[in-house]
């Protein structure tokens, strides 16, 4: 089983029950993933999906950023 040691950086609550995690991976590549919460009980599991998205270097989170805060500035804007 191959095991991946993940730093989280951070973690954003997108709908109800999902997240959008950014980690860092040992190699220096980041990684985009949406993440399920489950709760059964008391006991909470969360499972990641498959299909997240890569970012090569900094200079990529970088570019993920401005355009996220783009997307924003034009929502904001549209809204008056």
């Amino acid at each position: 089983m191959e095991r991946n040691d993940f730093k989280e950086l951070s973690k954003a609550k997108i709908q109800d029950k999902r997240n959008l995690v950014i980690s860092k991976h040992p190699n220096g590549t980041y990684t985009m993933v949406q993440q399920i919460v489950v709760q059964e009980g008391r006991k909470q599991t969360a499972i990641f999906l498959k299909g997240a998205t890569h970012v090569d270097n900094l200079e990529g989170l970088y570019n993920l950023r401005d355009a996220i805060n783009e997307a924003i500035q034009k929502e904001e804007d549209e809204k008056g």
